[in-house]
């Protein structure tokens, strides 16, 4: 008797036998979980399964929607076009969405290609898009790379491919999830595993019976369908066998167990280290830890060692193709990194006891109002005399136009 045997039948009346194994024992389920497993045995990465698997897309999302709506500053002596929108027929919301599906792709498929649409008069582009990286093919012909896309060949020369690991010899980069595949189909399987214990309305007892049932299962169905007719009868009421060989048994194996939480746990926070992505971003429990992270801490780390080099890569990749030499674009960190209200405020005041900055300069990097002249404030705000008429207060702002005679 196994597990196997419970999932299929959901019968609840099953025979015992001096040779079967005992209820709750590994081996009483371990085989249901190599039979779902055993599917997926050999199944190579696909960057489709992201799609599918929670961890890998949230973590993706995560990455490319934090450097996307960070601010691209351009450093230089004439800005193109293309760094507020380089595409506005598809990209509707300006840069920040060109550099999410730049990043997605980068990150998902190990390529962001980059296909320049127009150009200005010294060459430089002025407009791109990003293109789908599943219908690109690239060769390699006479030691330089060739672009095609259903079996369409593109300008080499208006192609930019920026890989995730551009290793020598290869014409494509490769996804953060494609060494973990073994990972993401655990993850995947064990969700669906998870979705067929709740469908399949696993159940928690089992009637024992100490006798040999016939073969065809008419006994047991016998059994089955006159408990469930008493059950409904007694109204919660303890169970009464009038058979004294038919026993109620609890199955000593838990849905938690089916369902291989723990497992589900390990591989959710390998997939997020895998795109770099704090755990507990994820509401992901890290246990044993004796050391105290802050959100701001968290946030840090971060930007200092993941999300730097995915903005770092891109944004050399843009200066180095796609503008003139001495201009450059980088992502500017200062929101993400910008310290809590009350440090910046604290370290402002110090700026201004040691004349460092001028109080306009504080105002500025606080960022409130500037401060009005105190003469002209005082004058806006001073009262006309209560004692002069409106004729001696208009005769007062009058100017002659023309010189009397």
């Amino acid at each position: 008797m196994n597990l196997r045997r419970f999932l299929r039948e959901s019968a609840g009346v099953l025979e015992r036998h001096e040779e079967d194994t005992p209820l709750g024992s590994e081996t009483a389920w371990q085989g249901l979980i190599n039979d779902f497993w055993s599917g997926l045995t050999g199944a190579s990465f696909s960057p489709r399964l992201i799609d599918r698997v929670w961890v890998a897309n949230t973590c993706i999302d995560f990455t490319s929607s934090q450097i996307a709506r960070m601010p691209l500053r351009f450093y230089g002596t004439s800005e193109p076009a293309w760094v507020a929108n380089p595409d506005p027929n598809w990209f509707k919301n300006g840069i920040g969405d060109a550099v999410y599906a730049a990043l997605d792709s980068y990150l998902r498929w190990g390529d962001a290609f980059i296909i320049t649409t127009s150009r200005y008069a010294n060459g430089y582009p002025s407009g791109w898009t990003v293109a789908d990286a599943s219908v690109i093919d690239v060769e390699v012909k006479d030691g330089l790379r060739v672009y095609k896309v259903h079996e369409k060949r593109i300008p080499t020369q208006d192609v930019l491919q920026i890989s995730r690991d551009p290793r020598a010899g290869a014409t494509r980069g490769t996804s953060v999830i494609s060494s973990y595949a073994s990972q993401a189909y655990g993850l995947l399987a064990a969700s669906d595993l998870g979705r067929v214990m709740m469908q399949s309305d696993v159940p928690q007892y089992a009637i024992m019976t100490k006798k040999r049932l016939d073969a065809e299962g008419k006994q047991a169905a016998a059994i089955q369908q006159t408990w469930m007719d008493r059950t409904v009868a007694r109204r919660g009421a303890p169970p009464v066998f009038s058979e004294a060989d038919i026993t109620l048994e609890k199955l000593s194996f838990s849905v938690q167990d089916l369902m291989l939480l723990d497992a589900q746990k390990f591989n959710a926070q390998i997939l997020a280290s895998a795109c770099g992505v704090p755990a507990q971003f994820l509401n992901l429990p890290i246990e044993g830890g004796l050391n105290y992270q802050s959100p701001a801490m968290l946030g840090e780390h971060w930007w200092r060692f993941k999300l730097r080099t995915f903005a770092t890569a891109l944004s050399m990749a843009f200066s180095s193709q796609l503008l003139p030499a001495g201009n450059y674009v980088e992502f500017d960190a200062k929101e993400t990194m910008a310290p809590a209200m009350d440090e910046l405020v604290l370290a402002v005041s110090k700026l201004v006891e040691q004349g460092i900055v001028s109080l306009e300069e504080a105002r500025a990097i606080l960022r409130l109002p500037v401060e009005q002249q105190p003469d002209a404030l005082a004058d806006l705000m001073t009262p006309p005399s209560a004692g002069a008429s409106p004729a001696q207060q208009q005769a007062a702002t009058v100017v002659s136009l023309r010189p009397s005679v």
